[in-house]
C-alpha cells in the first residue's frame, strides 16, 4: 500500500514544511499539447481524484490557493462536485454549466512501483468515452502519511477545455520516493503551475 496513514494533526506540519522545500524528488516524464493550440484560460476548476476526501481536499485546495497567487481563480471541484458524486463526464459537465469555468485539470494516479495500476482519465478525450470502468476510487494518493523507500508515484494531470470539450493538454509527473502525500501535493502543484504558464495555457 502507497501511503500509512498518520495522525490528522500532523498533516498542517506536514504541508508547511514541505512548502518552503523544491521540488527536489518529483519531475515532469513526458508532456504534450494539442498541436496549434493557443488558448489560454483564467478559471479552471481543479480536480484531484482520490479515495480520500480529505487528499482530495488538501490537493485541491492547495493548487488553488496557488494559483490565486499567480492572478488565476481557480476554483476546486469539491465545492461544486459533493464526495458522494462520481466524479465522470456527466457529473463535470453538470457541474461546470452556467459557470465561469473554461478549463478542467483532473489529476490521477496512473502508476506506483510498489502497487502497479494503470489508469484511464475519467473524463476521457472529448468528454465522450465510456468511463464506467474507469475506477475512479483507485487514484492518486488512497490514503494519507508516509512512503516507502525507493518508491516511485507517476500522476497524470490532463487539461481540458470547456467549450470544445477536448483534451488539450496533458503532463506526467515522476515522485521518487516522496515522504508524505503532503510532499508530493506540493511539488507536483508548483510544477503544473510553472509548466501551464510556460506552456502560456495560463497567464
Amino acid at each position: 500500500m502507497f501511503i500509512k496513514s498518520v495522525k490528522a494533526n500532523s498533516v498542517v506540519v506536514l504541508l508547511i514544511g514541505f512548502l518552503v522545500t523544491s521540488c527536489a524528488n518529483t519531475s515532469v516524464k513526458d508532456s504534450w499539447m494539442e498541436e496549434g493550440h493557443s488558448k489560454s484560460y483564467k478559471h479552471p476548476m481543479i480536480i484531484g481524484i482520490s479515495d480520500s476526501q480529505q487528499t482530495r481536499r488538501l490537493y485541491e485546495n492547495h493548487m488553488v490557493d496557488e494559483l490565486k497567487k499567480k492572478k488565476i481563480n481557480a476554483i476546486a471541484s469539491y465545492t461544486l462536485i459533493s464526495s458522494k458524486q462520481k466524479i465522470d463526464r456527466d457529473t463535470v459537465i453538470a457541474a461546470i454549466k452556467g459557470t465561469e469555468i473554461d478549463a478542467v485539470l483532473v489529476s490521477y494516479l496512473i502508476s506506483d512501483e510498489e502497487v502497479t495500476v494503470q489508469r484511464d482519465s475519467p473524463l476521457n478525450t472529448g468528454y465522450s468515452s465510456n468511463v464506467e470502468n474507469s475506477m475512479v476510487s483507485d487514484t492518486l494518493i488512497s490514503v494519507r502519511g508516509r512512503s516507502s523507500d525507493g518508491e516511485v508515484v507517476t500522476l497524470k494531470n490532463d487539461l481540458y477545455d470547456v467549450k470544445t470539450k477536448s483534451l488539450v493538454w496533458s503532463v506526467q509527473t515522476k515522485s521518487v520516493a516522496p515522504e508524505s502525500i503532503d510532499q508530493v501535493i506540493t511539488e507536483v502543484t508548483t510544477l503544473l503551475i510553472k509548466k501551464l504558464f510556460d506552456d502560456e495555457l495560463l497567464k
